[in-house]
């Protein structure tokens, strides 16, 4: 496996993903928890949309790793700057 296949497959949009399969993970773990439904609701449209977001943005560069790359991190740093000014 070269470091294209991995940098293909590990872009910033699919960690976005992995953190919404975390929070929903984490709402089945911690059922004591206050505010554990809410992880769980807020975790899929985190999950569904970040893996949505990545297969069009992959569709429309056609494959290419590094226009994948340049432009899934725009997105995921202007979703982190909406987030920190609200």
């Amino acid at each position: 496996m070269n470091l294209e296949k991995i940098a293909g497959f590990i872009t910033p949009l699919l960690l976005v993903a992995l953190m919404g399969l975390i929070m929903i993970a984490y709402g089945f773990v911690k059922p004591s928890q206050e505010n554990n439904v809410l992880q769980f609701i807020f975790g899929i449209p985190v999950l569904l949309g970040a893996i949505g977001l990545h297969y069009i943005v992959r569709r429309a560069s056609n494959g290419n790793v590094l226009r994948i790359w340049i432009v899934e991190a725009i997105i995921v740093g202007f979703m982190v700057l909406v987030f920190l000014r609200s």
